[in-house]
């Protein structure tokens, strides 16, 4: 291929070594004669690039067959462009793709980054059997179509089934692809359209095309950043925090049950006045890069089910139990701390109200727990503990919707809160004996007087018939971490958009240095 590749440093590539593809005339003035038809747009990020825009009389896209990322047998990689669209302009009706490597007839799976109709970008993997995932931010934060230049870049880990996007230079979202399937990535990679037409051409100019055979570290990707934009400034971490915000949120569909587009902006209105700098979503679906660009917030999307939203930068990621029922980060909160979080969601049956109703024993009420909640969050916590993520050197905060109550709750002074029953529930009986403290009991140790009940904002109160409890928790150990402040938020100016309350807790952090 005559494209002007440049390999930069030695001929064996080392790690992080990229190659790039450049779009500029070579050192006789001329240009390839791949490129000779094409029209090259004066401006670009470094010299000339490639005019695909409506100016251009051609728009064929580019096919890249002899940077093939899979050359060096590894599925391990990392993709940036710089991308500039006309201030306005509008992509194709099918989405103009920038750069893939998708091939359907050859069912050989791999990435896409196009250009979003609503104004902003996209990107995602689609496995060999044509199921895809796809990261879609919002114009409001992430804006595509703004006359600008922007660098658009993602990474892949077959090794660690994840992806990583990027914003002008910023990890904007991490994504687990555990629940695709193989992604083998032998097809083409394409610049300029989803096909070797000029049907869905996209609509702009591309310059300074980067592969990399390892995966490229943040820095690395924001100095490639700034070497254009000369201004450009990390937002620094504080030296030290003294307290963190976290919440447990199970937003319900996607919180689009009061409106697809509304829900959501009512998911992320409640947020922000909480005030939460960590978020632990459960029932995401679809829903997580819009609240997380509403909030201006880190995303890791571990299944459709689990996210984590975080004002501080994500950094390692874990993989306990299975997807759908855990996730769990270590999360940078200053230059000198860092706390280690899990987000989970155990099993909705058995139905404890249809229990109660039945008159079933206590004792096989629990038992049964063992069969479903009890016995999924047994593994979780062996899972983390078995890394050392429980060993109490890092504060370690553990929320989410565990659709089973507390032993702390179901007593003799409540028991006419619950027809009649005391229940040493098997869940917060194991967090207990995990060394971890429930952040709402500390606070409000009597519930009686305070129930602290999450599930459900939308039975009404009166409504002896239904069982109205707490199943939505924040748990946390380590040295030195004091719940201040514990709410129970059910309540929107508006209308709520869930069926679950959030749990919102403030802690006091340790400062001490990072390990």
């Amino acid at each position: 291929m005559q494209l002007l590749l440049l390999l930069l440093g030695c001929p064996a590539l080392t790690l992080a070594q990229p190659r790039t593809l450049t779009f500029d005339r070579d050192s006789t003035g001329q240009l390839s004669a791949t490129l000779a038809h094409h029209t090259l747009y004066r401006d670009g990020v470094r010299g000339t690039a490639l005019d695909l825009s409506a100016r251009a009389a051609c728009r064929t896209p580019l096919v890249l067959d002899s940077m093939s990322f899979t050359a060096n047998g590894k599925q391990i990689y990392g993709i940036a462009l710089w991308v500039r669209t006309p201030a306005g302009a509008l992509p194709g009706s099918a989405g103009a793709v920038i750069a893939t490597n998708v091939d359907k007839t050859a069912k050989a799976g791999g990435f896409t980054i196009g250009a979003s109709a609503n104004g902003s970008w996209y990107a995602g993997f689609t496995d060999n059997n044509g199921n895809s995932l796809w990261y879609e931010p919002t114009p409001a934060r992430q804006p595509l179509n703004d006359g600008r230049w922007h660098l658009l870049a993602l990474t892949y880990s077959k090794r660690l089934d994840k992806a990583r996007f990027y914003y002008d230079g910023q990890n904007v979202a991490i994504y687990n692809l555990n629940e695709l399937g193989p992604i083998n990535g032998r097809g083409k990679i394409r610049l300029g359209g989803a096909d070797s037409t000029e049907w869905n051409a996209f609509n702009g100019q591309i310059d300074e095309f980067t592969l990399y055979d390892r995966i490229p570290t943040p820095e690395m990707l924001f100095r490639l950043y700034s070497s254009y934009y000369t201004r450009a400034r990390l937002t620094p971490l504080p030296d030290s925090l003294a307290e963190l915000k976290l919440m447990a949120f199970n937003i319900w569909h996607g919180g689009r049950e009061t409106g697809a587009e509304v829900g959501p902006q009512r998911v992320a209105d409640l947020i922000r006045r909480s005030g939460a700098d960590v978020v632990g979503l459960i029932e995401t679906y679809g829903s997580g890069p819009a609240i997380a660009d509403a909030l201006g917030y880190y995303l890791y999307l571990h299944s459709s089910n689990l996210s984590i939203l975080s004002r501080y930068p994500i950094g390692r990621t874990y993989d306990f139990f299975h997807p759908f029922n855990c996730s769990a980060a270590r999360i940078r909160v200053s230059k000198t701390q860092a706390i280690h979080y899990v987000n989970l969601w155990l099993h909705y049956l058995p139905d404890t109200q249809q229990q109660l109703e039945q008159g079933m024993k206590p004792d096989s009420i629990v038992g049964q727990e063992w069969t479903t909640r009890a016995g999924e969050l047994k593994q979780i916590l062996h899972d983390a503990d078995s890394v050392g993520f429980l060993s109490g050197d890092v504060p370690t905060f553990v929320s989410g919707d565990f659709n089973s109550d507390s032993h702390l709750d179901w007593i003799r002074a409540t028991r006419h809160l619950h027809r009649g029953y005391v229940l040493p529930w098997p869940t917060s009986q194991l967090m207990a004996d995990a060394g971890f403290q429930d952040a709402y009991r500390v606070c409000y140790p009597n519930p009686k007087t305070h129930p602290g009940i999450t599930w459900s904002p939308l039975i009404d109160a009166a409504d002896s018939s239904a069982l109205r409890y707490r199943i939505d928790f924040i748990y946390y150990k380590g040295p030195g971490v004091v719940p201040r402040e514990v709410e129970v938020i059910d309540t929107h100016p508006i209308r709520y958009p869930s069926d679950h309350a959030a749990v919102v807790g403030t802690f006091d952090l340790p400062v001490h240095a990072l390990h």
